[in-house]
């Protein structure tokens, strides 16, 4: 009991003279029947999956968490989780001295990740201590509200723990340190590995704080691709910040001023001015008022851009006469729900990207980027070959009712 008591999971009460194991000590090391009686806390619950195949009807392809086969406490999820995490980093082959190095600064990022996690978490929420490996990424999830504002977060060096003992018995494995929330690693990890910056939000009802670890570059060539596909290939060549800020839209769906401000870490008003500059460029299109204002791709407005009807002329003389005559009365503009209903009546059958890219006279890096995941998740067409997402005979038509 010797070293529980140093970790501060056994201790006496000094109002009532009791011995016994505390909270943090059944978190940390107890039996699951026990972390979860009424007494203690009930919802306890950490979980781990992932969801690493493209089939958006494939459920998680792993997933660890209290199904009796290990005993599900704090120090075993840490033990069984973060070390998957970790192989799917890369692992560049360093020296230092004559001893290779292994653990990367990647590495380090996931880690503090992990444990804020289970030293923030507020485990009288009803909801879930959940770990998502979703394809390119991790979402760490842990429920409760943010001790600090969002800008002391990004700043690091300050924290407020909700679990004090959870800490110090982290740290006392050698696993953290008492020195801010470790955002400065996090955010340090990530720039090293050249992928988009974390962020977070929070949600309520219950409460839960998410943090998102892209594994990502936000100027890489699907996104360079996808960008000229919708803008133009001239814009790839706009001042840096702005070219990010377009990157993240397009990544993100969407992006705000306050997302900007940690991704590029510029004042809200010299953000303001930037993205008031691409929407009267028409680079994005502003949508609600104030604080809530978010800033999208002017989606609408793809298929009259210069370099997609240069592109699609190609694909059009390509495939014959009969899909130019097919397509001749698609209009120029389209919503982005007028494309996907274009795209439902061509896929009465089984046909190719081209053939649909063609036929509505649209860009099919941007079909294939933008358009056809969102309608493969909405469950409105499928794919010949599910499994195989970038098969080179890949075809796609309307969901069989």
């Amino acid at each position: 009991m010797t070293l529980l008591e140093k970790l501060g999971g056994y201790r006496k009460d000094r109002e009532t003279g009791k011995v016994g194991f505390t909270v943090a000590g059944l978190l940390m090391f107890g039996k699951y029947d026990s972390i979860t009686d009424n007494a203690c806390t009930p919802d306890f619950f950490p979980d781990y999956q992932e969801w690493l195949d493209d089939d958006p009807d494939a459920r998680w392809s792993t997933r660890i968490y209290p199904d009796g086969t290990w005993e599900a406490n704090l120090f075993q999820y840490y033990r069984r989780v973060l070390p998957r995490l970790q192989n799917f980093l890369p692992n560049p082959f360093k020296l230092e001295g004559n001893i290779r190095k292994e653990e990367t600064s990647a590495r380090v990022a996931v880690r503090e990740a992990f444990i804020n996690l289970c030293i923030h978490a507020d485990f009288t929420v009803n909801a879930n201590l959940l770990v998502k490996h979703v394809k390119n990424k991790f979402v760490f999830s842990n429920p409760g509200t943010m001790l600090i504002t969002k800008a002391q977060y990004y700043k690091g060096g300050q924290s407020v723990c909700r679990n004090k003992s959870l800490q110090k018995m982290f740290m006392m494995l050698g696993a953290a340190e008492k020195a801010g929330s470790g955002v400065d690693k996090i955010l340090k990890g990530w720039n090293d590995a050249n992928w988009r910056t974390p962020y977070i939000d929070t949600t309520c009802r219950p409460d839960i704080v998410n943090l998102y670890l892209p594994m990502v570059s936000l100027l890489d060539m699907d996104v360079k691709n996808g960008l000229t596909g919708i803008l133009g290939k001239e814009i790839v060549h706009i001042e840096h910040n702005r070219l990010l800020t377009l990157a993240l839209a397009y990544t993100e769906g969407y992006i705000t001023n306050e997302r900007l401000r940690y991704a590029l870490n510029m004042h809200k008003a010299d953000i303001y001015l930037l993205l008031k500059d691409l929407c009267n460029k028409n680079y994005l299109r502003a949508e609600g008022h104030g604080r809530g204002t978010k800033y999208c791709l002017p989606i609408e407005n793809v298929g009259s851009m210069g370099s997609m009807g240069s592109n699609m002329g190609s694909n059009v003389g390509s495939m014959g006469s009969n899909v130019g005559s097919m397509g001749s009365n698609i209009k120029k503009r389209m919503s982005k729900e007028e494309i996907r209903e274009e795209i439902m009546i061509t896929c009465s059958d089984w046909v190719s990207l081209d053939y649909i890219a063609a036929t509505i006279k649209r860009n099919s890096g941007y079909l294939l980027d933008y358009i056809i995941p969102s309608m493969l998740e909405d469950g409105l067409i499928e794919r010949m070959y599910p499994k195989v997402p970038r098969h080179p005979k890949q075809k796609y038509r309307a969901r069989q009712k």
